[in-house]
């Protein structure tokens, strides 16, 4: 299911911006379909969790998800430029919302010991690095574009959807008050603001690094290759998660991993070779495998029993829904105003912000 649901969006979002200005596509139309995702995911993506925790049905939030998210990849691949674009990503996002958090918070309930999450989720990397080495290759050797890869691969997750075995309980439970306890943690209100300014310029060179480096006259190719060289150390990380876990601790985990991501973007403003490209890229290994890792595990730490898939929601409302929408939104202005220079500057401002307020959120 990891690898499936992944595998859609890597083969949709390092390339989405690209065909959408091959179709004609600029302007606020590409701002809002491009935005689509990540908003959806803002609103829905906590949404879909609180309903899973409120009427113990995470297995059925998924399935209804997954199809909505079928009929809108089908939809945007056949869709004619202009605000159809959009509506179309519009159905997509909000049936990818909980495949994400509540994806997760069925993972974690599963296991028995919750430290083994990373060596499942590596499967969700593996499958994102298909998606875009694939495409990649796609692109620049075929006429077999990126939407005719979402749209098939968003309908066998659907399938898959309905064989996966049901562990919904369709009663009512009481979550207010553990909402509440939640929310009225320091580490969790401090979190939130960090994981979005740590994951937006994540969002924003995913998304225009295909640009930025057709702009250095390189192929598409390298656009797979440099995202696909961080996803390959974060599967290798993640598979010794659990040991990393024991032997640096969550909290320290994720500040590593927060820091990193400054060498990252200032390297990004400076080096043109395609090969240094890649090897800057594969960063992305600690700065989002071991972020994700660490946060996972500190979020599922702190959350009462009763919300256990709403607080991985919340982390992918932090991540997913304020992180993207600031990247995606943010980064399409900057590069449409000025170009991905710029956007790497403004990426290291906001991983610099990020640092201190993880800082604040482990403070003793």
């Amino acid at each position: 299911m990891f690898g499936v649901s992944y595998l859609a969006l890597g083969a949709l979002v390092p390339f989405l911006a690209l065909v959408l200005q091959e179709r004609g596509v600029d302007g606020v139309i590409m701002t809002a379909a491009l935005g689509a995702l990540p908003l959806s995911r803002l609103v829905f993506g906590p949404l879909w969790s609180v309903l899973a925790d409120r009427f113990q049905a995470p297995t059925r939030m998924v399935r209804i998800g997954a199809a909505l998210s079928a009929v809108g990849a089908v939809w945007l691949w056949a869709a004619s430029p202009g605000w159809q674009v959009v509506f179309a990503m519009l159905v997509f996002a909000i049936g990818r919302a909980p495949a994400g958090p509540v994806l997760d918070g069925l993972t974690l309930k599963s296991l028995p010991d919750r430290s083994q999450y990373g060596r499942v989720r590596r499967w969700g990397s593996v499958g994102f690095m298909v998606g875009v080495v694939g495409v990649g290759w796609l692109v620049d050797n075929t006429d077999f574009g990126p939407l005719l890869v979402v749209a098939i691969v968003s309908m066998v997750f659907f399938e898959l959807s309905l064989l996966m075995p049901s562990s919904d309980a369709m009663e009512r439970v009481e979550i207010l008050p553990a909402l509440k306890r939640l929310m009225g943690d320091r580490f969790v209100r401090w979190m939130i603001p960090a994981a979005a300014l740590h994951f937006a310029p994540h969002v924003g060179n995913t998304s225009f690094i295909a640009v930025h480096i057709d702009g250095l006259g390189h192929g598409a190719m390298w656009t797979g290759a440099a995202i696909a060289g961080g996803v390959i150390i974060e599967i290798g990380l993640m598979g010794y998660s659990a040991k990393i876990l024991s032997r640096v601790g969550a909290e320290r985990l994720l500040v590593i991993s927060m820091l990193l991501a400054l060498p990252r973007w200032l390297l990004m403003l400076v080096v043109v070779s395609p090969w240094l490209i890649v090897l800057v890229n594969m960063i992305h290994g600690v700065t989002f495998g071991m972020f994700w890792i660490a946060s996972v595990a500190l979020m599922s730490h702190r959350a009462p029993a009763e919300v256990a898939t709403s607080a991985q929601g919340l982390l992918a409302l932090a991540v997913g829904g304020i992180g993207s929408s600031l990247g995606v939104m943010g980064a399409s202005w900057i590069v449409m105003t000025w170009d991905t220079t710029v956007m790497y500057q403004a990426a290291a401002v906001s991983a610099a912000v990020g640092i201190i307020c993880a800082l604040m959120a482990v403070r003793r």
